[in-house]
């Protein structure tokens, strides 16, 4: 069985099904289920030469989730011309439909027309199980190895895609121009992230609660480092629950923040990885305009102000009076910085050299912890949020 998939963007997926009829007329169609089913008719019966599945993406999924790595794939791998892969790519991460086209072995070769047919029509990228990219009409574009092949590559995406695109595009340029002008190296291809309009943030309510949590965890935490004798940890869980009570945050906890305040004793890097949530507490005040710059990410954040800013209120409702979420372009904005900021700095560690432009790691990948979380890109509660290092 050959499984061929169509990674496509279409404007009106109703289309479809009449499109794959009309194209393949000289076969018996079934519907069968969720499923389409090829039918050669043959001189007594017909066989079964095909399945087709149609899998259409859900409002705000990620690409590279809904294509099952395919969008990762072309991002970690196309080698070419910078113009040429920034048109996959372009293409790939606007995929809102894939339809997969499972072929008997023996009958690929005369089924192949009705399939180009159909995909000539719908348009996208075809991926091949040698590891071929073709385009919709059968052109060769990328090679089993990731080396473009093609000389252009003709990209077609649904308007209501575009229009998402443009934004993210040109958030990108200007990302690249501050990191040109820092001397800071990019890669053009990292996956674009979704516009101001698409996105869904999290509300000035979830992030203060969130952040204030964090904080008297992290207060904890640094009180503790001090002296970690067993008496010490008592006194300072003591303190650390009133706090919880007295803002009435001890609901937004996470389960993983319950069972750490609760452990009888702590290991060193347990402690740092809680302190270094300061620098995400630090992004998320900044995002409901509590403080007002986010500077560049080369030094650690002004802890005493963090804390500070934490016990100038008496509660979570007094400090809701204050909080106000800043329009969406602009947590965009630095959050595209940041998510290129780092992929230099993992790009730097992994090949032994320093950090770009003075840039910290650390600071760096809270920024992105607290940016991937309040985005909602993977829809992850705090526990979970992931970042690829």
């Amino acid at each position: 069985m050959a499984n061929l998939t169509l990674y496509a963007s279409i404007e009106d997926t109703s289309t479809i099904e009449s499109i794959l009829f009309e194209s393949m007329a000289n076969y018996v169609i079934q519907q069968d289920g969720e499923s389409m089913i090829i039918l050669k008719k043959g001189l007594f019966k017909k066989k079964q030469i095909c399945t087709i599945h149609i899998k259409e993406r859900i409002e705000d999924e990620d690409p590279n989730q809904f294509t099952g790595g395919f969008v990762g794939y072309l991002a970690a791998e196309l080698i070419g011309e910078t113009e040429l892969k920034e048109k996959i790519l372009f293409q790939a991460v606007h995929v809102n439909t894939m339809i997969s086209f499972q072929v008997e072995e023996a009958e690929v070769e005369d089924f192949w027309p009705n399939l180009i047919a159909a995909t000539e029509k719908i348009g996208g990228l075809l991926f091949l199980p040698s590891g071929y990219i073709l385009d919709s009409t059968g052109t060769e574009l990328v090679d089993p190895d990731g080396k473009i092949v093609a000389d252009d590559v003709q990209v077609i995406v649904a308007e209501k895609e575009t229009k998402v695109a443009e934004e993210s595009i040109a958030r990108r340029r200007a990302t690249q121009a501050v990191l040109s002008a820092n001397k800071i190296p990019y890669i053009d291809h990292l996956p674009l992230l979704p516009d101001s309009k698409s996105v869904h943030l999290k509300s000035a309510e979830e992030i203060a609660r969130r952040v204030s949590a964090m904080l008297i965890i992290t207060q904890f935490v640094r009180e503790i480092i001090v002296d970690e004798k067993p008496e010490n940890i008592k006194a300072s869980r003591r303190i650390a629950e009133v706090f919880l009570n007295r803002y009435g945050v001890k609901m937004n906890l996470t389960p993983a923040e319950e069972a750490f305040l609760q452990q009888e004793e702590y290991t060193k890097q347990q402690l740092v990885d809680k302190m270094w949530l300061f620098e995400a507490a630090w992004t998320m005040l900044w995002s409901v305009n509590l403080v007002d710059l986010l500077p560049e990410p080369t030094n650690i954040c002004d802890v005493e102000a963090v804390l500070n800013l934490l016990t100038s209120y008496t509660n979570i409702g007094e400090m809701l009076v204050d909080v106000e979420l800043r329009p969406a372009d602009e947590i965009l904005d630095h959050m595209d910085e940041n998510y290129s900021y780092h992929w230099a700095c993992v790009e730097a560690r992994v090949n032994g050299e320093t950090a770009p432009a003075l840039l910290d790691e650390g600071v760096v990948l809270e920024r992105q912890r607290a940016f991937n979380w309040l985005t909602q890109l993977q829809n992850e509660a705090w526990d979970e949020v992931t970042i690829s290092s």
